[in-house]
């Protein structure tokens, strides 16, 4: 059980990584400047999703270098919902682009959606095996 919790503590890491600079770089929001100079609700979206991705990546981090099985679970148990959220954040928390072909609702929506839902069945998994593990807290 302690490999298998290490190795999706390395997944989770991986994850939220991606997740973190994901929305930065490879699924970024649209142009976040509107044509009057003011930010757009996707840049704003974007910012959140940086943020959650950023909380994700030090507990996925801690469950990694972290040795007791208890309090493995309890950072994974806690992963759980930061990672719903950031699923929630496009399009039902923030609002995207009034447009639907826009690169927020057809890149970084998805990838966030796959990404984060990824991450939470991880962290159940790693919460799970960390629970039945036989580490003294």
């Amino acid at each position: 059980m302690k490999k298998l919790t290490t190795v999706f503590g390395i997944i989770l890491t991986a994850l939220s990584a991606l997740i973190t600079a994901g929305v930065k770089t490879v699924f970024c929001a649209c142009d976040h400047k509107s044509e009057s100079g003011m930010w757009m609700s996707c840049h704003w979206a974007e910012q959140a999703l940086f943020a959650i991705g950023i909380t994700l990546c030090c507990a996925s981090l801690m469950t990694v270098i972290i040795r007791s099985g208890k309090v493995r679970a309890g950072l994974a148990l806690g992963m759980i919902p930061a990672a719903v959220s950031a699923m929630l954040i496009p399009n039902v928390l923030i609002n995207l682009c009034m447009k639907t072909d826009m690169r927020c609702h057809t890149v970084m929506r998805p990838a966030v959606m796959l990404i984060c839902g990824a991450i939470a069945v991880c962290a159940g998994i790693t919460a799970f095996s960390g629970l039945k593990s036989k580490e003294k807290a």
